[in-house]
């Protein structure tokens, strides 16, 4: 089992990155999505195993694999803890001016940046979130449906028919076969969830 590891290790491990792209004398922009994305970007998220970023290119400059496997050696976690397996999942609808949004440079408090990370706005990624939706596995169906209910207040939705249009701007099929969704969406409207306020995206670093 991977070592999960926080939001500080997360943003350690980038102005790494973001120091060797600076030496290598280039700039890398990445798009982070799923739970590390919520764990940078919420307050609702606070620890994950991996980072899943959008498809950057086969194959990695050596700079990039050899940053990424030191920081996974130094800090004990997977090999593969910054992986690009999530682009099969994302959609191709999506565009990156409308449906990301900006989270930060690295290195921090630095004059040359190395490193641009971007994250799904709310929209997608509530879009991303109920289309991933894993009820049968009771541990990380609960983590899915306390994301979905978050993201739902972030975007201040009172209606499970409003999240099915937003699921289908992105995922039009899914959103045709959303028996599974709206199963989930009644359920989260008829309860409450633990954060009153809850925040996505934030950008302090």
């Amino acid at each position: 089992m991977s070592k999960a590891f926080d939001r500080d290790a997360l943003l350690d491990a980038f102005d790494g990155i973001g120091r060797a792209a600076v030496a290598a004398g280039t700039k890398l922009q990445i798009a982070v999505y799923g739970g590390s994305a919520l764990m940078l970007a919420s307050n609702f998220r606070f620890a994950t195993e991996d980072v899943d970023i959008a498809e950057i290119g086969q194959p990695w400059p050596a700079w990039l694999s050899d940053i990424v496997e030191r920081i996974a050696r130094e800090n004990g976690w997977s090999a593969t803890w910054l992986n690009d397996a999530v682009s099969f999942h994302l959609s191709a609808l999506a565009r990156e001016a409308r449906d990301l949004t900006a989270f930060g440079t690295f290195p921090r408090l630095a004059d040359d940046v190395g490193l641009v990370v971007l994250v799904p706005t709310a929209r997608y990624m509530l879009a991303l979130k109920l289309k991933a939706l894993r009820i049968s596995d009771f541990e990380k169906g609960q983590q899915d449906m306390t994301d979905v209910a978050h993201l739902l207040k972030v975007l201040n939705l009172k209606d499970t028919e409003e999240a099915i249009e937003i699921l289908a701007e992105f995922f039009p099929n899914s959103a045709a076969h959303a028996d599974k969704q709206r199963f989930v969406l009644k359920r989260l409207f008829s309860g409450d969830t633990s954060i009153d306020a809850p925040r996505y995206p934030r950008t302090d670093r």
